[in-house]
């Protein structure tokens, strides 16, 4: 009975100290993209739930990960199951619809950085649960947004950069022979064999 007295106390104290938070979506101009989320930044406890108003226009709120603010968080992470509210065409208010996002055991401790497609690569992102003391700002998000300008380039970018730097310095023993053996080859005579061992031997 006493165990049953706790259990039934922590629910009570949990329902009242739930509350939902709103962020209004599509209220942005053609000079402030960014405005597409109002507020662009909240902050949510466990067992409250963050609600998306979408009243006007047609937009998306969709969770993405810090460096890829375009891209659903699924497709730059396997590991997150992120919220997407897919396309909501709102019209001038006249087809006003909500996506809520509830704030559980396994959430309410992680920042989830979402973007809308329509105005990601001009701004038009949010945050929920952002850590202050963190180097990972709601304004460095907001440029990643521009800079890779609705776009998930960033990871093809680094990948091939990653495979020029390892290309571009080959060994020096490496490199002459492959040199000499190019030559070789254009050579297409048996008399360019001595430059190949002149290769090998530098």
């Amino acid at each position: 009975m006493f165990a049953f007295t706790i259990i039934v106390a922590s629910f009570l104290v949990l329902t009242v100290r739930a509350r939902d938070v709103w962020v209004q979506v599509g209220h942005n101009t053609t000079d402030n993209t960014s405005a597409v989320f109002q507020p662009q930044r909240v902050t949510a406890e466990l067992g409250d739930t963050v609600f998306f108003n979408f009243s006007l226009g047609n937009h998306t709120a969709t969770q993405s990960t810090f460096s890829a603010p375009c891209v659903p968080a699924h497709d730059s992470d396997s590991t997150i199951n992120g919220f997407n509210s897919m396309f909501r065409d709102a019209g001038n208010e006249t087809a006003v619809t909500i996506l809520s996002v509830p704030m559980l055991a396994q959430n309410v401790n992680q920042t989830m950085w979402f973007f809308d497609y329509n105005t990601c690569g001009q701004g038009g992102v949010g945050v929920i649960n952002d850590n202050e003391s963190s180097t990972a700002t709601l304004a460095g998000f907001a440029r990643n947004a521009i800079r890779l300008n609705g776009t998930d380039d960033a990871t093809s970018t680094s990948s091939s950069a990653s495979h020029t730097t390892t290309s571009a310095h080959p060994t020096t023993t490496d490199s002459s022979a492959a040199n000499a053996a190019d030559r070789a080859l254009k050579l297409g005579s048996i008399s360019a064999l001595p430059l190949i061992l002149l290769g090998l031997m530098i």
